[in-house]
């Protein structure tokens, strides 16, 4: 299915909202398999979406725990003594904080379904100025940068013969304070040769771009804004009554 780039962006804020209103494990379940299934439809690779979530395992099973112990309501499921470990409520309020996670993330590829270039022309014909549509586009293209120069500067640490999973905790946390700086460092060198590229091909000497081509919207892309934002609101209305 062929969308604009536009109607691909409405959805996935749609999708987002809805993953940010939703605390029910089930409303978010549904709203995962409805975003896989626009994935499927615009023949993504879900295989990507669990590369992308990879890294941020550890970080989603912690704010699991922290819900199941800090969230304690409905029946008990383990407990010291008097004190309830784990709680009913708090498996599904944890299960809702990693689904959330999971879904804004699946709801992000769709914006991975279209070049780069259409994502800056979409929001140039929506009337932002270039300058800010090419700023967003560069925060989004900067994260996996970090994340690659991460694993590069981890691979190194490795290659040398450091096991990172027999350092002790507190060396742990004070070796990756360390190897924060020659990721920061490799990522301002990034930029810099981007700023240089930038300036040597005249951006921003004119307060107008002209572009090759321009994005057309079809039957179908109206139909899409239009149906999903009123189905969102519905829905956040109904959620929020």
């Amino acid at each position: 299915m062929k969308l604009d780039p536009r109607a691909k962006m409405v959805m996935a804020l749609c999708l987002s909202g809805l993953a940010l209103v939703y605390n029910s494990p089930l409303h978010l379940l549904l709203l995962l398999a409805v975003t896989v299934a626009l994935l499927l439809s615009f023949r993504f690779e879900l295989s990507a979406i669990g590369s992308y979530l990879k890294p941020f395992l550890s970080l989603m099973l912690f704010l699991f725990l922290i819900q199941c112990l800090f969230s304690p309501s409905g029946r008990v499921l383990l407990a010291v003594g008097t004190l309830p470990l784990v709680t009913t409520g708090g498996l599904l309020t944890g299960a809702g904080v990693v689904l959330r996670i999971v879904v804004v993330t699946a709801a992000a590829m769709l914006l991975a379904t279209f070049s780069s270039r259409d994502f800056i022309l979409g929001l140039v014909q929506w009337k932002v100025p270039y300058e800010l549509a090419f700023m967003v586009f560069i925060a989004l293209r900067f994260l996996p940068v970090f994340r690659d120069e991460l694993v590069n500067v981890v691979t190194a640490v490795q290659l040398r013969g450091v096991d990172l999973k027999k350092v002790p905790w507190g060396q742990k946390i004070a070796m990756y304070s360390r190897l924060l700086f020659p990721v920061i460092y490799g990522a301002m060198l990034k930029a810099q040769r981007l700023a240089v590229s930038m300036e040597s091909r005249g951006f921003r000497v004119y307060p107008r771009r002209t572009y090759l081509r321009r994005l057309n919207f079809r039957f179908v892309d109206y139909m899409v804004m239009l149906v999903f934002p009123v189905i969102t609101i519905m829905l956040i209305v109904l959620q929020v009554s």
